[in-house]
């Protein structure tokens, strides 16, 4: 698995411990120790500022020039050190200024900061896992239950495994001599008008995508026809050559996508298009679960594991032309769009618009509109916390609703899902007390829409990184989403979500930015194509899927009932929307579960004895 990891020792005295096997060294000052694992060359940025006194090292998808990555080093050490982490890309920041190290992931949450603490220093890396290993700690069970039987809990700093703490995004990690490690937040961006986010996006996108173009090697990319992976293909094509690929299956062959996708082929010469048919390739949905140990390992739960036979097929093209990089759309839903935020604009004290849009809502959703304007007006006297206290409540009293969220609930803060029926006792006292926790530590001021915005944002972000693990590991072909880039994401979401959001429109904001960059018919889509052959993949793999849950390990530890999940799986066998996202999620648990043992032995090596005897 590709990471970064690192030590901080309160003092310069060197030290001696173990480090990541198949490590390379990229700082070793005394203090600040840190290696790469499986990261290439260019994948490394090191920049010291014009007086020597700072320094900022960047690792991943690094695309700020030398003078850009040097005035970053500047910045910090005039005191602006979060500057480092908003240069063009996607990738871990370390910036040591003033006897401070800060460490930190990106916005999205596809580069995260975990870390673990003992008296003599502080170990920290972009894989969970990783820290796991070394310190042998168990995954909190707790946590991956409450992420399928609840929504809208915010985790925070807990991490996936015991002991192993995590920064949230849009943080770092602070960590100075003789005082206790610390989480420091980063400044929020300046709002911005939706005019002057289109025209900065018009500026950003192009140089994220095409400073990934520039490499000379063949590349490749997702061409769905929708807004989001046709906007990055047509960039890209501006750039490089490239293999598009469009992937359709039953339940998409009769959509327009296809269509869209064949038009911006044909009036881009730098395209060659490639279309694979699942009906053909003979790919579903939990494909490969019958042996699910020979399943990747990744960081935590992948929803992509359900995805593999589909990727096999989708990603042949790709890596039969050598592709070196795979661009995709990821992320656009999460910047080019927003999600319906009425309380949060009736909060803000526009309390007629924002019934307006409550009421504008209910319309789409074909709901009543009373229960929508009460849950509204309520978000004005709630707040997050309480919010979480009564969903604590709920789960220790066994409430689950019978069916999916109402429409109110874009109004509502968190709740439990149909799956929290899954509990037992003891799984429902366990969550309950993890919610209780939580809401302790809340944000009183965030809004219903703008928490689940962010939680939506990092959820992307982190299933992406996960899918990179895989794609990584089975073909050897690199992922890339310029959505997901924390400059991207600044632009877009200074923008008010009721801004990005119009009614009766979709994405204005990719259209006022894009428009003569992408082909202008994909910008002009009011429509966006469901991607539902997952009920066909339930079906034709249940034997699989029956298996693994009927071992399931949260059952084991006795926290959820077999009888009650394998109810839910015929449910969805015969076409239940209630209960899929959350079987998804614990399929995905569990083949976590299932094979982190093996695959995290021999994670690290006792250190060199030349590096001993420093």
């Amino acid at each position: 698995m590709r990471y970064v990891a690192g030590t901080v020792t309160p003092t310069s005295t060197p030290t001696v411990g173990p480090r990541p096997r198949g490590g390379h060294e990229i700082h070793n000052d005394g203090t600040l120790r840190a290696w790469t694992v499986d990261h290439a060359p260019n994948e490394l940025r090191r920049a010291v500022s014009r007086d020597g006194t700072a320094e900022v090292i960047l690792a991943g998808a690094c695309l700020p020039t030398a003078e850009e990555a040097r005035n970053a080093a500047d910045a910090a050490a005039r005191g602006r050190w979060h500057e480092a982490g908003r240069l063009p890309g996607s990738y871990l920041t370390i910036v040591r200024a003033s006897g401070t190290v800060r460490i930190m992931g990106d916005r999205a949450a596809a580069v995260q900061v975990h870390w673990t603490a003992t008296e003599a220093a502080v170990t920290w890396s972009t894989s969970a896992a990783a820290l796991a290993a070394l310190t042998g700690t168990a995954p909190d069970l707790v946590r991956l239950l409450a992420e399928v039987t609840t929504w809208g809990a915010e985790p925070g700093t807990d991490g996936w495994f015991a002991g192993v703490h995590r920064v949230p995004p849009g943080a770092a990690l602070t960590l100075t001599p003789d005082t206790a490690p610390a989480i420091e937040r980063l400044p929020i961006p300046a709002s911005r008008s939706f005019a002057a986010a289109a025209e900065e996006l018009r500026d950003e996108l192009p140089l994220a995508v095409g400073r990934r173009a520039l490499s000379g090697r063949p590349l490749s990319s997702d061409l769905s026809g929708g807004v989001d992976s046709s906007s990055i293909t047509c960039l890209t094509a501006a750039h490089t050559d490239l293999i598009a690929i469009t992937y359709v299956d039953a339940a998409m062959a009769d959509q327009d996508d296809t269509q869209y996708a064949a038009e911006i082929a044909d009036a881009t010469p730098a395209i060659t298009r490639h279309l694979v048919d699942g009906r053909l390739t003979g790919s579903r949905h939990f494909d490969r679960l019958t042996d699910p140990t020979g399943i990747p390992v990744t960081d935590a739960p992948a929803l992509s594991v359900a995805m593999l036979g589909i990727m096999q097929a989708q990603l042949a093209p790709a890596v039969a032309a050598g592709s070196t990089g795979h661009l995709t759309g990821w992320g656009g839903d999460n910047v080019l769009d927003a999600f319906a935020s009425p309380a949060d604009r009736y909060r803000v004290g526009a309390r007629a618009a924002g019934l307006r849009d409550a009421h504008r809502l209910a319309r789409e959703r074909r709901g009543a509109a009373h229960p929508v304007l009460r849950a509204t007006a309520a978000a004005a006297r709630g707040s997050y916390p309480k919010a979480l206290a009564h969903l604590a409540d709920s789960v220790s009293a066994g409430a689950a609703p019978r069916g999916l969220p109402d429409a109110a609930d874009v109004a509502r803060w968190c709740g439990p899902l149909s799956t929290a029926g899954w509990l037992t006792p003891t799984g429902r006292t366990a969550v309950a007390d993890l919610i209780g926790a939580r809401a302790q530590t809340a944000d009183p001021a965030i809004g219903p829409g703008a928490l689940r915005e962010r939680l939506a944002l990092e959820a992307t972000g982190a299933e992406f990184a996960h899918l990179d693990t895989l794609t990584r590991a089975l073909f050897d072909l690199p992922v890339h989403a310029p959505f997901l880039d924390t400059r991207i994401i600044d632009i877009c979401h200074a923008v008010p979500a009721w801004e990005r959001r119009h009614p009766g429109d979709f994405k204005p904001l990719a259209r006022a930015a894009l428009s003569g960059l992408v082909h202008a018919l994909v910008l002009a889509r009011r429509t966006k194509t469901a991607f539902n052959g997952i009920y066909g993949g339930v079906r034709a793999n249940s034997l699989a899927l029956r298996a693994l849950l009927t071992g399931s390990a949260l059952a084991e530890a006795g926290l959820i009932d077999t009888t009650a999940v394998l109810a839910s799986l015929d449910r969805t066998i015969h076409g239940s929307a209630a209960d899929l996202a959350s079987l998804h999620a614990l399929v995905a648990a569990e083949v976590w579960l299932m094979n982190r043992h093996s695959a995290f032995d021999g994670w690290w090596e006792p250190a060199p004895v030349r590096e001993s005897a420093r």
